[in-house]
């Protein structure tokens, strides 16, 4: 029976985690190996995560709790990684929600595949803070310019070979959008995809005071550039052929960006982003016209955006 490794950074989620644990606990499938990294909290976390280990760790229930001091998710999710004996290995966030069947979906996933695939992706709801929910769709063609332009491969949404996976590091000095950049280099490292089908079965929370991502991105401004010059950077060193494409595409997601500066009342943090995104995409007289008609769009919240720019950036 294939055991899979749950890696889960916790950082002063004392109030929130129990819930996120639930959902693992309940999971269908065992033997599960479960890894809490607690990053230095200054909560009760590393209490609650310990309380957890002493009343779930059994011999197909495997509880690991260990602490990262590097105060990044990404240090933690490496932490983790020290520790994972499991075939397959899942990231999870400690406020996020998985579908009791999530990982015996996963393997079936895996052992259907009419050839070895190297990792799967889940589709996912969004939720607010006041538990709306919107699927978001799974793109599959051409899916590393779909991941710039859709995150394809959040950090709840996958789960990976331990032999793939374990070659591909967290970058420890990306903050925000560390996923994002990391689901870009498990892309340039060519794996065979495979996706589960039918519902979405992950709820990641997002916008108010509990969750991780925080209420706006102005609050964080200039960490999620930092993602975004990380991506560039693997864009370089990659074996793409087309590399300008790919360089248009994160243009266009600071565009993006910028608009989400724009609209949360930032123009301070919005132009300087949007000239450095047009500097980029300036070059074609069809970017020209459509780029800054998107972002007024991004910024009046409406949605398409990125369907547009992925037939624009061709």
């Amino acid at each position: 029976m294939s055991t899979v490794s749950i890696i889960i950074p916790v950082y002063n989620r004392a109030n929130i985690v129990p819930r996120t644990l639930k959902t693992v606990l309940e999971q269908t499938h065992r033997p599960l190996q479960v890894i809490l990294v607690d990053n230095f909290s200054t909560d009760d976390s590393l209490v609650v995560l310990n309380q957890f280990k002493i009343e779930n760790d059994a011999p197909d229930f495997e509880v690991i709790v260990t602490q990262e001091k590097q105060h990044t998710a990404s240090a933690a999710r490496n932490r983790g990684m020290q520790f994972a004996t499991g075939d397959y290995v899942m990231f999870f966030d400690s406020d996020d929600l998985m579908d009791r069947r999530l990982v015996q979906k996963y393997l079936d996933a895996f052992q259907s595949a009419p050839r070895r695939v190297d990792i799967v992706i889940a589709r996912r709801n969004q939720v607010n803070e006041i538990g709306e929910k919107n699927t978001m769709p799974i793109f599959k063609k051409d899916i590393i310019a779909n991941h710039i332009l859709h995150s394809v491969l959040a950090t709840q949404a996958f789960c990976a070979r331990h032999d793939f996976i374990k070659k591909i590091e967290w970058n420890n000095s990306i903050s925000h959008w560390n996923d994002f950049e990391y689901g870009l280099r498990i892309l340039l490292a060519r794996p065979i995809v495979g996706y589960l089908e039918g519902k979405a079965r992950v709820d990641v929370i997002y916008g108010g005071a509990n969750s991780i991502t925080g209420n706006s991105f102005s609050a964080n401004h200039g960490k999620w550039e930092i993602s975004l010059r990380y991506m560039n950077l693997d864009v370089k060193n990659s074996n793409l052929i087309d590399k300008q494409r790919y360089y248009d595409l994160l243009a266009y997601r600071l565009l993006v960006l910028a608009a989400y500066y724009q609209r949360e009342g930032h123009p301070e943090y919005a132009k300087p982003a949007a000239q450095k995104a047009y500097s980029t995409l300036n070059r074609k007289w069809l970017y020209r016209k459509v780029m800054p008609w998107l972002f007024k769009r991004i910024v009046k919240g409406k949605r398409g955006s990125a369907r547009i720019a992925r037939w624009v950036i061709k």
